[in-house]
């Protein structure tokens, strides 16, 4: 991984079971969720690049308020 580059390396926490089913709140596909030190880390898929995040378990970016980056679960 290029330093500053958001895109994603070696797996991380490999014996972690992956969250599916999941897509921002804006409709964003997202990819690699799992829980990590107490949050719910991974990457949001951006036209250009892979954008590395960290949610709250409940799978908000912030307690403050809603953000279009929060995570909710898709229709199966």
């Amino acid at each position: 991984m290029i330093e500053g580059d958001d895109t994603p390396g070696a797996r991380c926490c490999p014996d972690v079971d992956r969250i599916h089913g999941l897509r921002t709140v804006d409709g964003e596909a997202v990819f690699d969720v799992h829980e990590h030190k107490g949050l719910l880390r991974g990457f949001i898929a951006l036209p250009d690049r892979s954008r590395l995040m960290h949610w709250l378990r409940n799978g908000r970016l912030t307690r403050a308020r809603e953000t279009g980056c929060d995570l909710r679960r898709t229709a199966r």
